[in-house]
């Protein structure tokens, strides 16, 4: 009681202040005290309908409209007005602020935090005058700088919030099926527009989405139910089939609501694709495997495996046309017929054949053929790799290897046949290397197979990777060449897309592999060749990628697809040079034998110079990319730059070995513009009559020099660039104007 006795005093204070006591003068009593020169400032709040009220209702928005006038009465438009309230309780939808109209009204829309927010509390109103956005009132007295602040009080209406019209739909759905899901919430008995309500919907068995859902204008929140395993469950083909389903909708300081929901049973049979073990297979004399096993499952409504069901296999092509591939046994293409077993699954072998494809296998129920479905697709590849899709890649083009022992990079070779595919797992790779030592010099596709299950670390991935490690003998050049080598097959041109070698197909005849040491394109004597023997030599060269001279045979067939790259052995020490050209400087950056440096070596630059900068900076750094060859860079001199400063540049390995060369700038001096008078080398002039021109270009100040007799006919003065001729008597007279470099302008007189 004392609290309220105490805010009562306070707000009656407040009221007294704010109307600025009686009439008279604003700033002075009808006695001649001085009375409060406060703007008037008052609020009231309004329902949506436009009627008074103090309360915040549970929907909608509630109108604050604030009055600022002077002392006087008069209004004070253009004002800005701020509300503050308890965030907890109420919101402004559009900003807290208003502008005072005309009528010196602003108008602030507010509406209740949530839902559940109760009680009552106070708007903070405050006019702000301290920029002095109101020096005088209209009547001329001065307006005060200080802010003025009123409090209007409020209660949050009571919120009814209810759940009714939960609507699922018919009592029954589908196996597997999906329905629409909606409840209406209401406020106070009414459907909600303007404030949503978040519903939350949860069920048995199945899955609904949203999980929660925001009420739309008509006040309901709308999810989508499926009766299927529910997300992060173990999968099954059951769902929630021959399942009752409670769908529940709830939100806060509502009562739960729900509907029952019977699912269908699921169907009688269904049968499903289980494995193709392996997924891709490979034609005779591949290195790859030749047959993989289908296998599919048949099970009950509640996903039981059925036993001694018959289940009819068929072979197919992935597009139309004669099937290319068999099951069953080798050569049959015709429909299999299979019983299942006590899990409910047949399985049939599926054997490669001449050419490569894809095939599928179709299950379907003897009993009711309409209970089927496909395998996933099985490639059956080439399996050799082709020599046009042969791929060498080094990680590090450059290592730090010319002058250290033990420096690495990884040297991949990837594969594919001539459709893209991936060639066998198990495939080997050889590598030779002109310089260090590759480690191991051969790798197999597919990763490390386990010795055990005969599975593959890497399945599929058609490639392998070794490492090359700097150590003797290194090339003089520090360009170490690397050969890689697997079985594969010469590349043909397909005439008639049958995807096989028919005669009179052109191919590329590749003949024995060689390393090319000396990058030359051609074999010469000393380099290394992959020993191999049959070749039959139809001239001197072979048309294939490094194919060695007198080995093709003119035959399309096997061969050894190579490849091959370059590694630098890069020296640790950096050579460094340098020239200045148009305002720049232009770094070439290079081992001691002019290839790259290692890879990862770091460029930085420096000035020596108070106002020396380049690129904009005192000093910058980069980082030598992969590369074979010198590495350029180019760094701008700015303006602060002078003669005799030193641009730094210092080169770091990654071993640590540091190279460091430095630049000195010099700016040069543009040459002076040749000396010249604007009058030019002759001009005339009348006794008496004074002619003034305009020294320039040379290198000032400027001198005058004239003979005597030429003094007796005109008088001249040179006051900075300016050059006066005075004509004395009729004649001619010259005269010369010296720079300070010594160059002389004569210029011929004549006075008339």
């Amino acid at each position: 009681m004392r609290f309220l006795s105490y805010l009562t005093a306070l707000l009656i204070a407040v009221l007294i202040t704010a109307c600025g006591g009686g009439g008279g003068n604003p700033g002075t009593s009808s006695g001649g005290t001085p009375i409060s020169s406060d703007p008037l400032l008052s609020g009231s709040l309004f329902d949506a309908s436009g009627a008074a009220t103090n309360s915040i209702g549970a929907s909608g928005y509630t109108v604050l409209n604030v009055t600022l006038q002077d002392p006087s009465g008069g209004a004070l438009p253009n004002q800005v007005i701020d509300v503050a309230g308890d965030a907890t309780k109420i919101i402004f939808p559009e900003g807290s602020s208003g502008l005072t109209n005309s009528a010196g009204v602003a108008t602030v829309k507010l509406s209740r935090a949530s839902l559940v927010a109760s009680g009552a509390g106070f708007l903070t109103v405050t006019f702000s005058n301290k920029l002095g956005s109101i020096t005088t009132y209209p009547n001329g007295t001065t307006a005060p700088k200080t802010d003025k602040v009123v409090a209007i009080g409020y209660q949050l209406s009571a919120a009814n919030i209810t759940l009714t019209n939960m609507d699922a739909g018919p009592s029954t759905l589908a196996a597997y099926g999906t329905r629409q899901v909606s409840v209406q919430a209401n406020i106070n008995g009414v459907a909600v527009s303007s404030t949503p309500v978040q519903v939350n919907f949860s069920v048995s068995c199945g899955q609904i989405a949203p999980a929660t859902a925001s009420t739309n204008s008509n006040g309901l929140a709308v999810a989508s139910y499926t009766a299927t395993d529910a997300i992060g469950s173990s999968s099954s083909t059951l769902g929630c089939s021959g399942k009752t389903v409670e769908i529940s909708a709830s939100t806060l300081g509502a009562a739960v609501v729900s509907k029952s929901l019977s699912i269908a049973a699921a169907p009688a049979t269904n049968l499903s694709f289980v494995s193709a073990r392996p997924s891709m297979i490979f034609l005779d004399n591949s290195g790859g495997a030749t047959q993989a096993l289908v296998e599919f499952k048949l099970v009950n409504a509640r996903g039981e495996a059925l036993l001694g069901q018959d289940v009819s296999l068929t072979l197919r092509n992935q597009s139309l046309g004669v099937v290319k591939a068999s099951f069953g046994t080798v050569g049959n293409i015709a429909a299999v017929t299979v019983t299942t077993d006590a899990n409910g699954k047949v399985s049939v072998p599926v054997f490669s054949g001449t050419v490569p494809t894809s095939v599928i296998v179709n299950a379907a129920l003897v009993s009711n053929p309409l209970v089927q479905t496909d395998s996933a697709i099985l490639t059956i590849a080439s399996g050799r790799a082709a020599q046009a899709r042969v791929s060498l890649s080094i990680k590090k083009f450059a290592i730090e290897g010319f002058d250290v022992d033990g420096v690495m990079t990884d040297v991949t070779l990837s594969l594919a046949d001539r459709q893209g595919n991936p060639v066998p797992d198990g495939t080997a790779v050889n590598f030779v290397t002109e310089g260090g030592v590759m480690i191991p010099p051969v790798c197999f596709t597919g990763g490390v197979k386990d010795p055990v299950t005969g599975v593959f670390s890497a399945p599929g991935n058609s490639q392998c990777s070794v490492t090359i490690r700097s150590q003797a003998p290194r090339p003089a050049n520090g360009r170490v060449s690397i050969l890689a080598y697997a079985p594969g097959e010469e590349d043909f041109v397909d005439n008639n897309f049958n995807n096989i070698y028919d005669a009179g197909d052109s191919f590329t005849d590749l003949g024995n592999a060689f390393r090319d040491d000396n990058e030359s394109l051609t074999f010469d004597t000393g380099e290394f060749s992959v020993p191999r023997t049959g070749g039959v030599s139809t001239g001197n060269g072979c048309p294939g990628y490094l194919g060695r001279p007198g080995t093709c045979d003119g035959v399309w067939g096997g061969a050894d697809v190579r490849r091959q790259a370059i590694v630098v052995f890069a020296s640790s020490a950096a050579n460094i040079a340098g020239s200045f050209f148009s305002g720049s400087l232009l770094v070439t950056i290079s081992d001691l034998n002019g290839n790259s440096m290692p890879t990862g070596s770091t460029v930085a630059a420096k000035t020596a110079g108070s106002s020396c900068k380049i690129n904009g900076s005192a000093s910058q750094s980069v980082t030598i990319p992969n590369s074979l060859g010198p590495f350029t860079v180019s760094y701008a001199i700015d303006s602060g730059c002078a003669t005799g400063d030193q641009i730094i540049i210092e080169v770091t390995s990654p071993l640590g070995t540091v190279s460091t060369r430095s630049f000195t700038v010099v700016v040069a001096v543009p040459a002076p513009l040749p000396l010249s008078v604007s009058s030019g080398s002759a001009m005339t002039v009348f006794v008496g009559d004074t002619r003034s021109s305009t020294v320039s270009g040379g290198t000032a100040p400027y001198s005058l020099s004239s003979s005597a007799a030429s003094k007796l006919i005109a008088t001249t003065t040179l006051t900075g660039t300016t050059l006066a001729v005075k004509g004395v008597a009729p004649g001619t007279a010259t005269i010369s104007v010296i720079d300070a470099s010594g160059f002389s302008y004569p210029i011929t007189v004549t006075v008339n």
